[in-house]
């Protein structure tokens, strides 16, 4: 239990680092946007963001499951990244943390939507702001890139309720977006206040979740791959 909740938890601050990170901020900040302008209906409004949080944790759920349904179709490197895992996970990390202390650039950006995109999904309704939330999610850069495929592809991978850290990453991904798009709803000058909190927080979070990442790995590299303790 205890390692289960350790898991949930850890999962839930990678979607948190996530979401304040530069490149998803640009995003989430256009999400806020959409999600408050029915502020005449707050009703309307708040089904608005609990559509948009369920469509980036399903959007995470889906893309988990077809990476780990596709090691699954391959028998022989299923087996192998199976005995494989532990000593990999260490390297991982390390290289997870030092992408978010800025030491390693990595070559993606893939940014599947912005204003524009969010505008032409507003005519769907709230299928477009879960098709948003889904969308935004694979907005992929390379701080959301190490965290997802370097941090929490692990941790699921050692779980023993896989779908849960990923569902819980979703969720914390969309945390900010969901409380600044609620506080807009009902005063513009709290939402104003808290986003600029996030901001400020947000290289700190980034930072210290690099640090951490990078001493979990050097241990981990240490004891498990390299079998010196």
């Amino acid at each position: 239990m205890n390692e289960l909740a350790i898991c949930a938890g850890t999962a839930l601050w990678l979607g948190l680092v996530t979401s304040v990170s530069p490149c998803p901020l640009a995003t989430n900040v256009a999400a806020i946007g959409v999600l408050s302008r029915r502020v005449d209906n707050r009703g309307r409004a708040l089904a608005g963001v609990a559509t948009y949080t369920l469509g980036r944790a399903t959007a995470y759920v889906a893309l988990a499951l077809l990476i780990v349904a596709g090691l699954a179709g391959m028998p022989s490197l299923s087996a192998f990244l199976r005995n494989a895992v532990v000593p990999v996970v260490g390297p991982l990390l390390l290289l997870a943390g030092a992408v978010l202390m800025g030491w390693l650039p990595l070559p993606i950006d893939f940014r599947a939507g912005g204003p524009e995109a969010a505008k032409r999904l507003l005519r769907l309704g709230l299928a477009g702001e879960f098709l948003l939330g889904a969308l935004f999610a694979m907005s992929f850069c390379p701080v959301s890139a190490a965290l997802f495929f370097g941090s929490l592809m692990p941790l699921v991978a050692q779980s023993s309720v896989p779908l849960l850290p990923v569902a819980l990453y979703g969720l914390g991904t969309a945390l900010p977006v969901a409380i600044v798009a609620v506080l807009l709803v009902l005063s513009a000058g709290a939402a104003a206040r808290m986003l600029g909190l996030i901001q400020k927080a947000q290289l700190y979070m980034t930072k210290l979740t690099g640090a951490v990442l990078m001493i979990v790995g050097a241990y981990l590299t240490l004891s498990s791959t390299m079998g010196l303790f």
